[in-house]
């Protein structure tokens, strides 16, 4: 009986110590005041986004935000750290620069895309749902009177959630294609085209093109890998020209490199560029280029005087002032001070 009586006692007490415990998680704390105490300096207003990349490749954190940095470069900076493996938090400190940031990509490192959000005050980072990235989409090929708002809306509805218009272009009669800004899930493989109905039962595809589309699999569709590691693209033993799809999904992804040097290239089997009157001259599918940037037809410049090029001279003088060999202009050599004043030119090559 006095065993029982003491297992009573004991479970009665821990019943109560359980209430008690309890009653004490139920209690809440809700913090006082502004949180600024008096005489200190006020916090820093800041803007948190959480980000990741499509990538299975490790992000070296260092790399990442020099690299990231030099791009955005926000004008009251950004503060970058790894708060889990693969889990990046960017602190910024105007809202331009987090705006900036948001709506101006998607952005990527080593190719791999960045998908970002912004953290909301009161949420962990850690849970901010990162399945989707926005992107600007052109539609190409949409036919006369499917043009309106609503219609391009539902259009990226297809493609994943309609975001905005591109307002640069709301009213034109018919453009050769159109942009919207869409929310593209990053667990599906992307959409290639549409078949659209038309009023009259007939149809016809709508093609999309992605800009600044990062890595994606030409054989799945989806972000994130290449098909050159890809299992299934392997053992399909497809060549590459027969996968679904291709680079003609990104936006500039087939053209070849800019023609920034062009002025300065001759064809295989063209002339070489010559001198006339002091001049460079390029001539190029016809027209001859005079200078820099400067066109003339049949060898005459449409009046535009010609800059004579000569060589670069100075007054050697000597080091009270006075001139030596009377005084003349005499052509520099074409060596750099730098090299003269390390002493660089006067070294003879070293025998190998």
């Amino acid at each position: 009986m006095a065993d029982e009586g003491g297992d009573a006692q004991v479970a009665a007490l821990a019943e109560r110590w359980a209430d008690i415990a309890i009653a004490d998680e139920d209690e809440c704390f809700a913090p006082v005041g502004e949180g600024v105490v008096a005489g200190a300096d006020p916090p820093v207003q800041t803007w948190n986004v959480v980000g990741r990349f499509l990538t299975a490749k490790l992000i070296k954190l260092e790399y990442m935000r020099q690299v990231l940095a030099s791009v955005w470069q926000p004008v009251m900076g950004v503060t970058v750290t790894e708060i889990q493996k693969g889990l990046f938090l960017f602190v910024f400190f105007h809202k331009t620069d987090v705006d900036y940031v948001l709506e101006g990509g998607p952005w990527a490192f080593e190719n791999s895309t960045l998908v970002c959000r912004l953290v909301e005050d009161g949420v962990l980072p850690v849970n901010v749902g990162l399945n989707t990235v926005d992107m600007w989409v052109q539609l190409h090929d949409v036919p006369m009177g499917y043009t309106s708002q609503p219609i391009l809306e539902q259009m990226g509805n297809f493609i994943g959630a309609f975001v905005k218009h591109d307002e640069r272009f709301v009213g034109a009669t018919w453009l050769a294609f159109y942009r919207i800004r869409v929310s593209i899930p990053v667990d599906k493989p992307l959409r290639r085209r549409m078949k659209l109905l038309k009023r009259d039962k007939t149809t016809c595809w709508v093609n999309f093109r992605y800009e600044r589309l990062h890595s994606f699999c030409f054989f799945c569709g989806m972000m994130g890998h290449s098909y050159k590691f890809y299992v299934k693209a392997r053992v399909s033993m497809l060549p590459v020209q027969q996968y679904p799809y291709g680079p003609e999904m990104r936006v500039g992804g087939s053209r070849g490199p800019r023609e920034v040097g062009e002025n300065w290239l001759v064809p295989v089997g063209g002339k070489p560029r010559v001198v006339v009157e002091g001049a460079v001259v390029g001539v190029r599918e016809g027209v001859t280029t005079v200078g820099e940037g400067r066109g003339v037809e049949g060898g005459s410049v449409h009046d535009e005087p010609v800059v004579e090029a000569v060589a670069k001279r100075r007054r050697e003088e000597g080091y009270e002032g006075v001139g030596r060999d009377g005084g003349e202009d005499i052509a520099m050599a074409d060596v750099s001070k730098n090299m003269f004043s390390a002493g660089a030119a006067a070294q003879s090559r070293p025998s190998l």
